[in-house]
């Protein structure tokens, strides 16, 4: 057998558009390459860390929606005398048993990048179907040893992992040790143990592993079953040699010159939040993955991406580049969230990092939602029964602070309640107030946008009457206890947030207030609806929520007096109140930087400058600026985008789609550029070392598809006015509207849309 009689396990598509490949061995880079090709299914999210391990290597896998908070963290937060200032333990993503790891010997000598010299690497990410093959050649004592490996997260059953590897002594003989692993001995940054009781076992069929999380309790079960076969096809015997903590399959073996071994491993993974007999499911699942066999396994995975990628694909004739990284974020969007948990949602790094701990943010729902409402609205059905689920949470929110109806959390979990921390101890050792979670509340619009966003797509009424509009109601109901009556006769929002984080406590953000006054509209068409479609539905809910007409008349009230601060003469939208008199600062004068404009400025004279983090009234057009002529969006996009830093990952995929949209093309492109580089581009650092930026890659979609894609949503469903440079050639791309795909091909600034079998 030659060293080539593995070719079909190990192959992976030779079209570049879909290959996301990186050389060689750069420890710098390699956390951030560890989330870029991470392997996701929604379900779970593994790093790419090599599987043997290195001192530079961040292996973590996440399972979605296991959050947890230390015992050790609780036990020590307890005991600090009240004089000592920390930062109180909160819950976090939980890093879970690595599944992938391998520790290769040749005769004696580990085969590692720490103990060998590396003579060759390529790792090679098929983003069609969702498989992860490294390449590597090894020399050590004289001897080289050639290995392939090959990972993969399965999308047809989320619950299944598969690795192989194929070990090929080039020009030696002699003994082989090969052992794969289950480890369970893992923490999460900065040595946080949240797993304990763990115990590994055998049962007919495999071996098992068997976890909880430290302070919920939740189960976790991983049962696996791997095999070594030798050039000619035998299986060879293996020994038990797991540890308490650890399932190791141990194979000592002689080998030959050019005569392969191959390493075939299934992986099963269930939880206490997926069935109440974790143990006996991932049991079952193991028996039934192994019965069908690793090669159909992969054909099944392959399949269920590929209808995936029938709708969710943006092709980008004529430039090979930007393909590769347009299919990158959409490979990731359609990893990030699983369409079977209605308890979960995506962290702001998705499950390829821990930054952020895992939280969910408004990123969801304006940066990635948008994406499966349009593309598998499954998806984003559940990701929206998420915020309803946590609607209790949220309700209770907004009454510790004063206020009616549902204020979601800035920063949340499985429970919905607010884990945003309460401040950070800088590198000065000063202590800085983190104000999201009492002051940003236009999530509270976003969720709602969302909610309104997808119906209009879907037509999915059976939604709204669950869940929908109830939530609606609530949050319309915060909105018209948010507003205060001023001096001046009009309705103001005071002391927030916007989206432009570099200024705190200001008045009338014309984001927030222009969203709020939406939600206060739309919650008057739902009750209409309701009373007037479903009134049964109705007078349940009504009463469910203890509903009077007069806060009809109060919504009213308030969205027509709201101020929005709008300037006719000028077009422009001053972006919160004062915002105009403060300081003027030409960006320009510090580029090229390498850090941020509160690092640079400071925080205090930073927030007295007109300089702004990311996207505010540009986004805020976006969204509602349909009403607005185009002169109006010109002018806003001409004042704000010089004084913004984009010192916010969210920041250039939507200055992207607006400089689309306004035909400047070569700016446009510059900025879905710089926005696919936050992660792409590895010389830049470490930025995607926490993980990929979610909501970033959302942005992209949106921009291909709002901008250059030119979608305008109507009330009788999308039209399109394109914008594709020249040198992209044909931008195509598949919508799917009320259930049904609109396919569109676009070039220049016409589009071709074909609507079953019609153009």
């Amino acid at each position: 057998m030659t060293t080539h009689a593995h070719t079909d396990l190990f192959s992976i598509t030779n079209d570049e558009g879909w290959r996301l490949t990186v050389e060689g061995w750069d420890p710098k880079a390699e956390p951030a390459i560890e989330a870029v090709l991470a392997l996701v299914n929604g379900y779970q999210g593994t790093r790419a860390a090599v599987e043997e391990g290195s001192r530079v290597s961040t292996p973590a896998t996440f399972l979605n929606g296991v959050f947890d908070v230390s015992t050790e963290q609780v036990a020590q937060a307890a005991a600090t005398p009240d004089h000592v200032v920390i930062a109180a333990p909160t819950q976090e993503l939980v890093v879970a048993p690595d599944w992938s790891r391998l520790r290769l010997i040749a005769d004696s000598q580990p085969l590692d990048l720490e103990s060998a010299e590396l003579l060759s690497q390529r790792r090679t990410l098929d983003l069609h179907r969702g498989v992860l093959l490294r390449e590597w050649r090894l020399r050590v004592a004289g001897k080289t040893t050639r290995l392939r490996s090959l990972r993969c997260a399965s999308l047809d059953d989320r619950h299944v992992l598969i690795q192989l590897l194929e070990f090929t002594p080039e020009d030696w003989s002699g003994t082989a040790t090969i052992e794969a692993l289950v480890e369970g001995n893992v923490t999460n940054e900065g040595g946080v143990r949240h797993l304990v009781g763990t115990q590994t076992g055998a049962f007919e069929g495999g071996l098992l592993l068997t976890t909880a999380t430290s302070e919920k309790q939740i189960p976790i079960a991983y049962a696996t079953h791997a095999t070594l076969t030798n050039a000619e096809g035998d299986n060879l015997a293996w020994d038990d040699v797991s540890t308490p903590t650890t399932i190791i399959q141990r194979w000592q073996t002689a080998v030959s010159a050019g005569q392969p071994l191959l390493l075939q491993k299934i992986v099963t993974v269930w939880t206490g939040r997926d069935d109440a007999d974790p143990v006996a499911r991932a049991q079952e699942t193991l028996r039934q993955a192994t019965h069908l066999g690793v090669s159909r396994l992969l054909e099944r995975s392959a399949a269920a991406w590929a209808e995936r990628w029938a709708v969710a694909d943006v092709v980008i004739s004529a430039n090979q580049d930007l393909q590769r990284r347009a299919r990158f974020a959409i490979y990731h969007l359609i990893g990030c969230a699983n369409p079977d948990d209605e308890y979960a949602s995506p962290g702001a790094r998705s499950l390829t990092g821990e930054r952020y701990k895992g939280h969910v943010f408004w990123d969801t729902e304006i940066f990635v939602l948008p994406f499966f409402v349009y593309t598998h609205p499954p998806t984003a059905r559940t990701l929206l029964m998420y915020r309803y689920h946590t609607l209790p949470a949220a309700r209770a929110k907004a009454q510790a602070q004063g206020y009616q109806g549902a204020l979601y959390a800035w920063e949340s979990t499985d429970t919905g309640e607010d884990v945003t921390p309460p401040f950070v101890i800088n590198a000065a050792g000063e202590r800085l107030e983190i104000l999201t979670a009492q002051q940003e509340h236009h999530i509270s619009a976003d969720v709602a946008y969302a909610i309104w966003q997808y119906w209009h797509a879907t037509g999915d009424d059976a939604f709204m009457l669950r869940a929908g509009a109830e939530m609606l109601i609530e949050l319309a109901r915060f909105w018209a206890s948010r507003a205060t009556l001023g001096d001046d006769g009009r309705y103001h929002i005071l002391k927030v947030i916007g989206p432009d984080e570099f200024h705190e406590h200001v008045d009338d953000n014309a984001y927030t207030n222009r969203m709020a006054q939406w939600v206060l509209r739309r919650g008057q068409e739902i009750v209409a609806w309701l009373r007037e479609r479903h009134p049964q539905r109705w007078q349940e809910l009504a009463a469910q929520l203890a509903f009077s007409d007069d806060e009809l008349t109060r919504w009213r009230e308030v969205a027509d007096g709201l101020v929005d601060n709008f300037d006719p003469t000028t077009g422009l939208f001053e972006q919160h109140r004062g915002y105009f008199q403060l300081e003027d600062v030409d960006l320009r004068q510090f580029e090229p930087r390498k850090t941020s404009m509160d690092v640079l400025l400071g925080w205090e004279r930073l927030s007295k400058t007109q300089i702004i983090k990311q996207a505010d009234v540009i986004m805020l057009l976006f969204l509602l600026g349909d009403r607005y002529p185009r002169e109006v969006h010109a002018a806003n996009f001409r004042y704000y985008e010089p004084r913004t830093a984009h010192d916010s990952s969210l920041s250039a995929s939507f200055h992207a789609l607006a400089a689309a949209r306004m035909d400047e093309l070569e700016l446009a492109e510059r900025y879905w550029l710089k926005a696919s580089n936050i992660d792409l581009d590895f010389t830049r650092g470490v930025t995607a070392a926490g993980g990929i930026h979610i909501a970033t890659l959302g942005g992209m979609w949106q921009a291909l598809i709002f901008g250059f894609g030119g979608m305008f949503v109507e009330q009788d469903g999308p039209r399109f006015e394109p914008h594709v440079p020249e040198h992209w050639g044909e931008l195509r791309f598949t919508i799917l509207w009320r259930g049904q795909p609109m396919r569109v091909t676009a070039r220049g600034t016409s589009a071709d849309v074909q609507r079953d079998g019609a153009t």
